[in-house]
């Protein structure tokens, strides 16, 4: 019995010392590979979808934790195929989700996507980006330059085969392509769509974005047309790229053409424009429609749609030039008419037979009141008729004819001036600008004004109420001689009124810029009706010495009393300084 009670002692022993040799291993144990899920990770394929998803995973370690992973989506590869190695492009992140855009290029594809989770025992992370481009053959490294090659520059990840996880969960996706959508430009203050003005010239300006649920980058271009609503429109097609276009027919197209015509098409803004081909059907004096649609590289359509985006309510008609001459109205008189009749019949007097008495009328200051007029510099708010892309609208606009008046009262259109008449003249334009000025200076309005005309600056006076004042005014006595400082321009005279002894309205005297030359200067020793407030000559018109550019700082139009020379000026400056026939 005694010898019995030994053995078992033995065996028991033999147990225990058995059981301590696998608790205390002499060697330690091999690192464990992480798993890895996918949120919609599923045993059948799912039903078919956009190629934008949401994508969610998540990874799990037994002897450690994870520190990233690996997400490839290659196309049309089985779920149950994914191996170790394998030649995908991966993405390394840190994020356990993602908006995943799937390069769709047709109708309908399979795609999968691959998740590999990598655990602590990768040494590399720490010099990897977020979306570093990562392959696994020929051996796991930083693909730097995205080229698919092992090459100088890109990082081996010597640690990366040991601490990734090599089974990977994998998501069959199969995908139908989403057609594209096109929205014209809104306004970013109150999100309306930015209508063309409800009449143009043969200048037009139109902007867009597009958009696509399967990416953006997947719209492969866009196309216009112009009126014609048929199925087989005479589409034009433009780069991706594009998302401004400028339609220009020039007056070598207008000229004598009636009903139809063919438009250049533009793109970018001046003066760096693009000419990207031309498109028919632009009808002159009559209201158009401009149709637009994306494509995408799938060959799939947005829905067309149209500028004025509603045409039962709203127009776009355009004007064919007529005359050489373009006269701005930027006034808001009540003579506006009667200055529009003295401008008439004084270039018919200078330049009979001429193209230029039946000149056409801009009216830049449509549908502004006074007090819009007098706030555009803060509020931006311009008139109706201006392009909301005056660059390159405007100017081109400008540019179909060979001279401008712009007729001002004493609050001009100072950003259409400064981004129409400078770029105007840059290219050959010559102008004729006649504004006033108001009560009290606004510093930011004179440097507008001499942005694009040739004065330094204007008289800081205030206006004065006492007999003498040196130079500015509120008032013009009738008949006062406006002399020339030039040989070559003829004296003028303020014309009579109906009533009373005094024109009313702003001068002041303009200081002119280096590069000018002063043409004319108000007669200060007037002998009639109440005295002058002001004494001296104050300088109110120059010339640059280009020869392209005229500023009258008084009401041009009135300067047509006494012998009537407005015509005389208007021919010396057209013919024999602008050189125009």
């Amino acid at each position: 019995m005694k010898k019995i009670f030994q053995n078992i002692i033995l065996v028991v022993a033999g147990l225990v010392i058995g059981s301590c040799q696998k608790d205390l291993p002499n060697e330690p144990k091999t690192n464990q590979s992480p798993s890895t899920r996918l949120w919609l990770s599923s045993s059948v394929t799912l039903n078919e979808t956009s190629s934008r998803q949401h994508a969610y995973w998540y990874g799990e370690d037994p002897d450690g934790f994870v520190r990233g992973y690996l997400i490839a989506t290659p196309e049309s590869l089985a779920a149950s195929s994914v191996a170790f190695p394998d030649t995908f492009a991966y993405a390394w992140t840190t994020k356990t989700d993602s908006i995943i855009s799937l390069p769709l290029v047709k109708a309908r594809s399979i795609f999968t996507i691959v998740v590999r989770a990598v655990d602590n025992t990768f040494k590399e992370n720490t010099s990897l980006p977020e979306g570093a481009n990562i392959r696994l053959l020929p051996q796991p490294y930083w693909d730097k330059n995205s080229n698919g090659m092992y090459d100088s520059g890109d990082v081996l990840l010597s640690t990366l085969n040991s601490s990734i996880d090599r089974k990977s969960a994998a998501q069959l996706l199969p995908i139908r392509n989403t057609p594209p959508k096109v929205f014209y430009s809104v306004n970013p203050v109150d999100s309306a769509t930015i209508q063309q003005p409800d009449t143009t010239f043969t200048v037009a300006t139109f902007s867009w974005y597009g958009t696509d649920l399967d990416g953006d980058n997947t719209i492969s271009a866009y196309r216009i047309a112009l009126n014609d609503s048929g199925p087989n429109k005479r589409w034009l097609s433009i780069s991706a790229s594009v998302k401004l276009i400028t339609l220009i027919a020039p007056r070598s197209v207008t000229n004598g053409a009636t009903g139809e015509v063919d438009a250049d098409v533009y793109t970018g803004t001046f003066p760096s424009m693009q000419f990207r081909g031309k498109i028919s059907g632009l009808k002159l004096d009559a209201t158009n429609i401009l149709y637009l649609q994306a494509r995408d590289v799938a060959g799939d359509s947005s829905a067309t749609i149209t500028m004025p985006s509603n045409p039962a309510t709203k127009k776009w008609y355009v004007k064919k030039p007529k005359s050489k001459m373009l006269i701005v109205t930027d006034y808001n008189q009540t003579d506006r008419a009667a200055a529009l009749n003295t401008y008439r019949t004084a270039i018919e007097s200078a330049m009979p037979g001429k193209d230029y008495s039946a000149f056409d009328i801009f009216d830049v200051g449509y549908g502004l009141s006074s007090i819009d007029k007098q706030n555009q510099l803060v509020n931006q708010k311009y008139g109706s008729l201006v392009p909301v892309n005056m660059n390159p609208a405007l100017i081109h606009t400008l540019k179909l004819f060979d001279v401008v008046l712009w007729m001002s009262d004493l609050y001009p259109s100072y950003l259409p001036a400064q981004i129409g008449l400078f770029n105007y003249t840059l290219t050959g334009g010559k102008v004729i600008f006649t504004t006033t000025f108001a009560a009290n200076v606004v510093f930011a309005e004179i440097r507008a004004l001499n942005d694009f005309a040739p004065i330094d600056s204007v008289s800081t006076d205030a206006n004065s109420t006492t007999a003498i004042h040196t130079n500015a005014d509120g008032r013009m006595p009738i008949r006062t001689k406006v002399l020339s400082l030039n040989t070559n321009f003829p004296e003028m005279e303020f014309d009579t009124i109906t009533s009373g002894s005094f024109h009313t309205f702003n001068w002041r005297r303009i200081y002119k810029r280096t590069d000018a030359q002063y043409l004319y200067q108000l007669d200060s020793s007037k002998l009639y009706t109440t005295p002058f407030r002001y004494t001296g000559r104050p300088e109110i018109g120059v010339m640059n010495n280009d020869k392209n550019f005229v500023l009258i700082a008084l009401p041009l139009h009135k300067l047509n009393g006494g012998s009537k020379n407005l015509s005389i000026f208007l021919k010396r400056v057209l013919v024999n300084e602008f050189g125009l026939n």
